[in-house]
């Protein structure tokens, strides 16, 4: 007897990526939907401003509560940072997708989560829009509105750095 189910398990074993996640520090973030891993980003820079005691901020609604659109994500002392955040893809690499040029904010804070590690860092919009943060490629093809930003874990920060680093962001800022 024919088990289209065994021959479709069969298929995918030739097809499937070394699991470098499975047993991993961070493996759970690979259950999250892709359109989840921003909002797990956004939490865990919320919670850690408030364990380092670094207000922060988010946009508001017309009702009070937590905006989902926004020209930016969330607002560490005054600056207002466009939040990035993704997982290390097959090549080891970070894709930092839908970065904005005609969105008002100030800086990007790109964060980056691998395995068993953290990264992240910061950039002014400006250093974004002349290059200084990286390259750029459009998402689309024909089109300039949304851009992905590519990094290597060593191109990126460790987060044990995000203090130090962010609170020296924060005092040299110049908008």
């Amino acid at each position: 007897m024919i088990d289209p189910n065994l021959i479709m398990v069969n298929v995918l074993k030739n097809h499937h990526d070394a699991d470098k996640w499975g047993g991993s520090l961070f493996e759970h973030i690979r259950r999250v939907p892709n359109t989840k891993v921003g909002d797990v980003g956004q939490d865990f820079i919320e919670e850690l401003c408030g364990a380092f005691k670094l207000n922060c901020n988010f946009p508001l609604n017309t009702k009070g509560q937590r905006a989902k659109q926004s020209p930016w994500d969330i607002k560490i002392g005054n600056i207002s940072f466009e939040l990035k955040t993704a997982t290390e893809d097959v090549s080891g690499a970070f894709q930092f997708n839908h970065i904005r040029y005609h969105r008002s904010y100030d800086a990007v804070l790109c964060l980056g989560v691998s395995p068993s590690k953290i990264y992240f860092n910061v950039w002014s919009k400006a250093e974004v829009t002349t290059g200084k943060a990286g390259r750029l490629v459009s998402m689309e093809k024909g089109a300039n509105a949304s851009y992905k930003l590519t990094k290597r874990p060593d191109s990126l920060l460790s987060i044990s750095d995000f203090y130090p680093r962010l609170t020296k962001f924060i005092g040299d800022f110049k908008g």
